[in-house]
């Protein structure tokens, strides 16, 4: 580790850190644009000159693209250095227009602190300027081309940290231009980087454009809602509405980008259906009224049939207090019955991970450094967008990536690709690790397993489900190799843990038809779209339903008491990603109907109340701190749980800005569960598979209007040998036939799937919503609207 004296500072750094890393440790501002830390240093804006007086480098050099050595002597205030740096801004700005009244980026304007770090505050230039003529670049970015200093940030991000293809840099000298050959939307899934990676205001958040300055919003450190990964990120909100998300920082998770669903899928905080008062047979009510009769209605049931006739269904997007809480109620109450995930598939898939990740566990940092990655049913660019962005930068690195899936996956690297069945990912993976002679395709995964230094086993839940992950367990201990195994929702791991080996929401349905279970609490879920197929005929047979949520949904217009709470983003909690990191995030902003709204557009309102309008939203573990009949607080909560199980130890210190820390212990796999279909496949008949998609799958996002523009259209793949062998063709409009529902898609070929199998992508307030992610149904297929 060199040691080097920087401004009469000694610093001792890692060995290839640069000068300009090195001088950051000591707190010394050097001006800087080109380089970033995810990016590192190509030496293109010439703004971090520094004088080395001593050492094996001497004389003015660019501090990003000198490695710190030994006995290095470096000075940042030498004249010398500090003249040419004020040349170079100089330099850089002589095009810059003078719009920063009317500018996004004003007030977190990198450009705007350099130039006056960097020693220029004065215009000389009194010359033309270089114009450009700015394309238009989709729904999400908005480019302001003349306000470029040619610092590359943009390109280097969007083509070679995020693989995007549909973007460069084009021109020669000072003409350079940053954009599409031909104006359009951007096709990458992370081009809202480019708004938080620009220094300047080329590149800006569209949907927030002429909104708010950056010193007008209210910003805290949150985790993303989307997926489980435990992305870290910043809302912003004013008036009451959340008008931006932009990437924080944590490096053992996302590093400091994030997906476009992750920055643009906020639109639910918004909505303008989203229930905010309390509500009794769908009218609105006042809280003690609504509070009261839920915990009569509650006792009366478990005092004439016994507490075992409710049950208390929490959910992956629920914060481990409102979960913990939830549980802790069961218990209370005697024997009522607690399930932590709607839809059974996923729940069992969590359990499993829980009981067998242990030190497995490997993070998205550790699969970016990993130098031999093995992908079983996961698409990680529609389940999990971050960890392909984490897959690209370990192929940067030159490692391997080798996909087993039946979907024609897509990653923005090489990788090689092993199709199979659905059924057969298990089957696959027993024979990877079998002492019997594998085939060629194995026998080669299989030596490139045993030589690498830092191979990963990646999954994905739906597609793998319990069997599957256990397999795929397995072979991580046969191969030595770590586990990274994406779920279904933020919290999915932290459910899993509180359910242990108590019922999944299957056995829920089966005793609520059997009217067993008479009273059912939902925490922040919809079991209509997500929970079993027979979920709409059980919940008619209950007596008295409960719902505490805040996304608009069918269920909710049904419940005999609604309770309405507050989102990620308006209140405190904890989520346990993925890997079983326990991420905390902060309040952003207290709930209440956006001022555009409840002021009619006009500001500042003309009309005043002691109250805030739509501010009656609480935060669940609150709401059912109520019900229970407690005072609690969220550092109560974690305290207690904490105290009572080790597994959660040094969840009361998590700080919201830091980097979580991961659980200590495991879970219990679920009880034995018969996952064939019920009845035999229809003959001539096809198994469909449903999957997630990146815009139009998940909950939360789908109601966000800024994906609109994005969200695919229902359709239904085909391997082209199978279609040619059924006489379908591209465009086709075919009949889809299953025991659930009958409905007609669109045909789309695609010669990178498995044959013989149905896929669809899960869409919301589409016929495809009914079906759970990852399970094959019997489907019969005919042409357009006529039978099978």
């Amino acid at each position: 580790m060199p040691t080097l004296t920087i401004d009469n500072q000694t610093v001792t750094v890692p060995d290839g850190t640069n000068v300009l890393e090195a001088a950051q440790q000591l707190g010394i501002v050097i001006p800087h644009f080109c380089y970033h830390e995810a990016l590192g240093a190509v030496g293109s804006c010439r703004l971090c000159a520094m004088k080395f007086e001593q050492g094996p480098v001497k004389g003015i050099e660019m501090a990003c693209m000198v490695q710190a050595q030994d006995g290095m002597v470096v000075s940042t205030v030498d004249a010398e250095a500090q003249e040419l740096r004020a040349a170079v801004i100089e330099w850089l700005m002589l095009n810059h227009p003078h719009d920063c009244p009317v500018c996004d980026e004003g007030g977190e304007c990198q450009l705007q602190d350099m130039t006056i770090a960097g020693g220029h505050g004065i215009r000389r230039y009194r010359g033309k300027k270089r114009t450009w003529i700015n394309q238009d670049l989709g729904p999400f970015i908005e480019q302001e081309m003349n306000r470029c200093i040619q610092c590359y940030r943009c390109v280097r991000t969007y083509r070679d940290y995020c693989g995007g293809d549909d973007f460069g840099v084009m021109g020669s000298r000072n003409r350079v231009f940053f954009g599409r050959f031909k104006e359009g939307k951007l096709e990458s899934p992370f081009s809202g980087n480019l708004a938080d990676v620009c220094p300047t205001g080329v590149f800006t958040d569209k949907t927030c454009r002429f909104r708010s300055r950056s010193w007008d919003l209210q910003e805290a450190a949150s985790i993303c809602p989307h997926c489980s990964l435990g992305c870290s990120v910043i809302p912003g909100a004013r008036y009451r509405e959340l008008q931006r998300v932009r990437s924080g920082i944590n490096r053992q998770t996302n590093g400091f980008f994030i997906c476009d669903r992750g920055r643009f899928g906020y639109g639910h905080v918004n909505h303008p259906e989203r229930p905010r008062t309390p509500k009794l047979q769908g009218a609105d009510a006042a809280w003690p009224e609504a509070l009261q009769l839920a915990r009569r209605r509650l006792t009366d049931i478990a005092a004439k049939v016994g507490p075992e006739a409710i049950a208390l269904l929490g959910s992956p997007r629920a914060s481990l207090e409102s979960l913990a809480l939830l549980h802790d109620w069961a218990k209370q109450l005697g024997g009522a019955r607690f399930c932590g995930d709607p839809q059974p598939g996923r729940d069992r898939a969590a359990r499993q991970l829980t009981a067998l990740l242990g030190s497995r566990a490997r993070s998205l940092e550790d699969v970016r450094r990993s130098d031999c990655l093995l992908l079983v049913g996961s698409d990680p660019l529609n389940e999990a967008p971050l960890l392909g962005l984490a897959v690209r930068q370990a192929a940067r690195r030159g490692a391997r990536v080798i996909v087993i899936d039946p979907r024609p996956v897509e990653l923005p690297c090489n990788f090689q690709r092993l199709s199979t069945g659905p059924e057969e990912l298990p089957q696959r993976l027993e024979h990877l690790v079998s002492t019997t002679e594998p085939t060629d395709d194995l026998s080669t995964l299989r030596t490139l397993l045993h030589q690498a230094e830092r191979p990963i086993l990646c999954g994905g839940g739906d597609l793998l489900g319990e069997v599957g992950i256990r397999q795929l367990a397995a072979a991580a201990d046969h191969f030595g190799t770590g586990l990274f195994v994406t779920l279904g929702g933020p919290n999915s791991y932290g459910a899993a843990l509180l359910s242990g080996d108590g019922p999944d929401a299957d056995q829920l349905c089966e005793e609520m038809l059997a009217g067993k279970i008479r009273a059912l609490v939902c925490l922040e879920n919809d079991p209509l779209a997500d929970g079993p197929q027979r979920m709409a005929r059980a919940l008619g047979k209950l007596e008295f339903l409960l719902i505490l949520d805040h996304a608009p949904n069918r269920l909710s217009r049904q419940a005999d008491v609604f309770l309405p709470t507050t989102t990620v983003a308006e209140g405190s909690g904890t989520l346990v990603n993925n890997e079983g990191r326990m991420l905390s995030f902060s309040t952003v902003f207290n709930p209440g109907i956006p001022l555009g709204i409840s002021s009619e557009g006009g500001h500042p309102p003309r009309s005043f109340s002691p109250t805030t309008a739509g501010g009656e939203p609480r935060p669940a573990w609150a709401v059912l701190a109520q019900l229970r009949g407690e005072n609690q607080s969220p550092e109560m909560i974690r305290r207690k749980l904490e105290g009572r199980d080790s597994r959660f130890a040094g969840l009361s210190l998590l700080d919201p800005d830091g980097e979580g820390q991961r659980v200590r212990g495991g879970g219990h796999p679920a009880g034995s569960h018969d996952q064939s279909f019920p009845h035999p496949a229809p003959e001539g008949s096809l198994p469909l598979l449903v999957v997630e998609q990146l815009f139009g799958s998940e909950q939360l996002a789908s109601l966000s209007p800024a994906l609109d523009a994005v969200q695919p259209d229902p359709q239904v793949l085909l391997h082209p040998e199978t279609a040619a062998a059924r006489g379908l063709k591209e465009g086709d409009t075919i009949a889809l036939h299953t025991e659930l529902e009958t409905f007609s898609l669109q045909l789309k070929l695609n010669a990178a799937m498995t044959p013989g199998l149905l896929l669809a992508t899960r869409l919301r307030d589409t016929p495809l919503e009914l079906f759970a992610p990852g399970s094959p149904t019997p489907c019969l297929v005919g042409k357009g609207g006529g039978d099978a």
